[in-house]
């Protein structure tokens, strides 16, 4: 089963937030309060965001973070790489992963392949806007 992390839940979430606050800078905190994230991760996750020029940061007392792109221009597999750095179904798909013992003999690797181009496809065509 594909599922989102919690950490691209947060972004998600957070990005919505940010944009329906228009040109309204937002604090990591209020964002954590609001929807019961934790501070640090939420604070991480943003800084990531920001260092991928998805969002602006403001310094300062009155400091936060406004959108830098637009939603509907930004597909959710960049997101997933931003934030999970990864868009794999199955651990044997990650380029780094040699751990997998089986991968000589593995009788579904042809059938997840197909399924992983199919995922990377939607992940593509849907926009960040799609879930905001």
């Amino acid at each position: 089963m594909v599922k989102f992390s919690k950490k691209l839940e947060y972004a998600l979430i957070s990005l919505r937030h940010i944009s329906n606050a228009g040109n309204e800078v937002i604090r990591v905190r209020d964002i954590s309060e609001k929807y019961n994230i934790p501070h640090d991760l939420l604070a991480k996750i943003l800084q990531k965001l920001k260092n991928s020029k998805i969002l602006i940061s403001s310094q300062g007392i009155n400091g936060g973070y406004t959108l830098n792109r637009k939603l509907n221009e930004i597909p959710l597999s960049e997101l997933m790489m931003i934030v999970e750095n990864t868009t794999t179904i199955a651990e044997c798909f990650h380029n780094d992963d040699k751990t997998c013992t089986i991968i000589d003999s593995c009788t579904i690797k042809d059938p997840l392949s197909k399924i992983q181009t199919e995922f990377e496809n939607i992940l593509k065509n849907k926009m960040i806007s799609d879930f905001v």
